[in-house]
């Protein structure tokens, strides 16, 4: 047969101390009741350990719970810095790329500049070559040479003129001396020597007015005429501007040419047309 037992606290006052008992009961009759007499103090200790077990607990819990929720604010800010971060950078590829679109378009653009810059340029350089026909009208051209350099001899129409076959600047308006009365030959200036009626070379093919212009790109061109020249020496001129005249009695012209210090065949540059 089981036994019941009941725990009951008697206070037992003594001269006005309080004392406290606990007492074991059994619902059985033959149980004998013994009493267990538990001191206050130890009452106290147990419930005060109880209580500090129990508030470090919270304390821990909370300081846990506090913990946490600092965590989780930390990883919302951080979420929505990147969240804002991210809607930034979207920003920022957005301008990139129009930016791109807008660099492509100015690359075509400085692309086709470039081309006609090149194209300016190739026009600018062909204006200083010596292509172009010497005569403003039609004229019978002969290659000769005057000594060792190759000369073409155009012979024109009066009312004619012979012009520049390409820009530059008139470096040089040399006269030579006309013959002289009794049908010598005077003497002749050429390229800074002097050369005598003995000998039977007769420079510049005796023309009276020589003009050089040097077309700045190694070229130089060289007219001869017995007229008077209408131009002066440190004029800049452009392709077609007029040398001579061409009058009765001078309308032949010399033409030479020089690249890079030597005399070449103007043939091999000139474009004739017609």
């Amino acid at each position: 047969m089981s036994s019941q037992f009941t725990y009951v606290l008697k206070d037992s006052r003594h001269k006005k101390k309080i004392r406290r008992q606990m007492i074991v009961a059994s619902s059985d009759v033959n149980e004998k009741v013994k009493p267990v007499r538990i001191h206050k103090g130890l009452i106290y200790t147990g419930v005060t350990f109880v209580c500090i077990t129990l508030g470090i607990t919270i304390g821990y819990f909370a300081n846990e719970a506090g913990i946490i929720k600092g965590y989780t604010e930390g990883i919302n800010m951080r979420n929505d810095r990147i969240a804002a971060l991210e809607t930034e950078v979207a920003g920022l590829n957005e301008v990139i790329s129009t930016k791109d679109s807008e660099i492509n378009v100015l690359s075509q653009t400085v692309l086709v500049k470039n081309e006609e810059i090149d194209s300016l340029n190739e026009e600018i350089d062909s204006m200083y070559i010596p292509t172009d026909f010497p005569m403003s009208g039609s004229a019978t051209m002969t290659l000769t040479s005057d000594g060792e350099i190759p000369v073409i001899i155009f012979n024109g129409s009066e009312g004619d003129f012979c012009k520049a076959t390409a820009a530059g600047t008139v470096i040089e308006i040399r006269t030579n001396p006309h013959d002289t009365d009794d049908g010598s030959i005077a003497e002749y200036y050429v390229a800074g020597e002097n050369t005598d009626s003995s000998q039977e070379e007769r420079r510049d093919l005796g023309y009276y007015t020589v003009i050089t212009i040097d077309h700045g790109n190694g070229y130089c061109t060289v007219y001869m005429n017995d007229g008077d020249a209408v131009v002066s020496e440190g004029d800049r001129v452009s392709a077609g501007n007029t040398l001579y005249n061409l009058k009765s009695g001078s309308t032949s012209v010399g033409y030479k040419m020089i690249l890079n210090g030597e005399y070449i065949n103007p043939e091999e540059v000139m474009i004739i047309s017609g």
